[in-house]
């Protein structure tokens, strides 16, 4: 690609994208904008606050409804974090739908494992580009079923995470997760395996590519 793109990158709303990274997702996401801001893209982050000012891309904000009482105190009250994280993927959506002035891009890369980017991708006016990271999810799948063919493109992480969405996905690209070996050097444990969404164990330390993982916990 010749031209510099505008990129706007989905990620976690929970999680920062920075070290110690809380799994392979945020690290991936954090490679991701690293490689691509180096490359002459302008990118656009989307995902929680304190994420790694050093990536040297905007971060998109999260926003958070403001519930009355009587709201709170009703039946139907879900758990606040998790109305909090679909409050703010609604309103990016519904923000890069408008595809004007400051939500102009080229592209929409997501990387979340929520919904509602999957669900609203027919309503944004550029590209949308979905990474399955994960096993089927029931949420996701309901996304993938409301829209029509082609309005989103997917790719995923593995060959046996894209065979795993076939019913759904027949068409997933598989790109593997790249792995800088100068930043991830294999620690004194070996390589004998990896486990994802990484965090303090017993046996293993937090993961980040300035502190290589010891040996993994699982197998």
């Amino acid at each position: 690609m010749s031209r510099s793109l505008r990129i706007a990158l989905i990620a976690s709303a929970r999680f920062p994208i920075r070290e110690p990274f809380a799994g392979g997702l945020e690290a991936h996401t954090w490679s991701l904008a690293s490689a691509l801001r180096a490359r002459g893209h302008r990118v656009s982050l989307f995902a929680a606050l304190g994420s790694d000012p050093a990536l040297g891309v905007r971060e998109l904000t999260v926003h958070t409804p403001r519930l009355s009482a009587a709201a709170r105190a009703d039946i139907s009250m879900t758990d606040p974090a998790v109305l909090h994280e679909h409050h703010a993927y609604l309103r990016l959506m519904l923000d890069l739908a408008r595809g004007d002035g400051p939500h102009a891009y080229d592209l929409a890369h997501n990387n979340s494992l929520h919904y509602l980017p999957v669900a609203m991708a027919p309503a944004v006016p550029f590209p949308v580009v979905t990474t399955l990271h994960t096993p089927p999810t029931p949420w996701l799948e309901s996304a993938i079923q409301t829209g029509t063919p082609h309005t989103c493109t997917f790719t995923a992480v593995s060959g046996h995470t894209a065979r795993s969405w076939q019913p759904l996905v027949r068409a997933a690209r598989v790109v593997h997760n790249g792995i800088d070996l100068r930043r991830w050097p294999v620690g004194p444990g070996g390589g004998g395996g990896w486990c994802g969404r990484g965090g303090w164990s017993p046996r293993r330390g937090r993961t980040s590519p300035s502190r290589p993982p010891a040996p993994p916990a699982c197998r």
